[in-house]
């Protein structure tokens, strides 16, 4: 069920329409697209399954508030971005046929995520990933070229400065 725009059981706690955006310096990702050899070995399927199993493992993590309660919705969530994740990983474009314009980093901004949060993501994504060649068909050959992508793409996304934020920005690293 839809409530302003946002499925129920999100928490719009996190969402202040007053608080400053923070837009990370250096514009958005410029980095290599995905083999489309992944989308050929997983599938829609493959991919599916992948990013429920990641979603999943977000609602255990310290940003679990970020994502909507229950398996039925954060399951639904999981499908909205598993039709992006088609996409990136070389299939259709399921997510702009089903929902239109990706706009990923505005579809965020309801969160505040700082480069914490954006690291606790990586982290879940990288375990996820990890499973991915046994699990869920990805090529092992190409498990590092999705996780430079994720990475890269994952820091434009970051809308709230913090400490963390602030070393990244200096050009200071983990």
């Amino acid at each position: 069920m839809s409530c302003g725009g946002y499925r129920r059981g999100m928490d719009l706690l996190n969402h202040d329409p007053g608080r400053e955006i923070w837009t990370p310096p250096g514009g958005p990702p410029q980095t290599d697209r995905i083999p489309a050899a992944v989308y050929q070995a997983m599938g829609e399927d493959g991919i599916v399954a992948f990013t429920r199993a990641f979603y999943r493992r977000l609602s255990m993590s310290s940003i679990a508030r970020m994502f909507p309660k229950g398996e039925r919705n954060l399951m639904a969530a999981a499908d909205k971005s598993a039709a992006m994740n088609v996409f990136l990983m070389g299939g259709p474009h399921l997510y702009q046929q089903r929902y239109g314009p990706p706009r990923l980093r505005m579809r965020h901004f309801p969160f505040v995520i700082d480069e914490a949060a954006r690291r606790e993501w990586m982290r879940c994504f990288r375990e996820t990933l990890a499973e991915a060649p046994a699990q869920f068909g990805m090529p092992a050959e190409h498990v590092g070229a999705v996780e430079k992508f994720y990475d890269d793409f994952s820091k434009w996304m970051v809308n709230a400065k913090g400490e963390e934020t602030e070393r990244r920005r200096d050009g200071e690293t983990e």
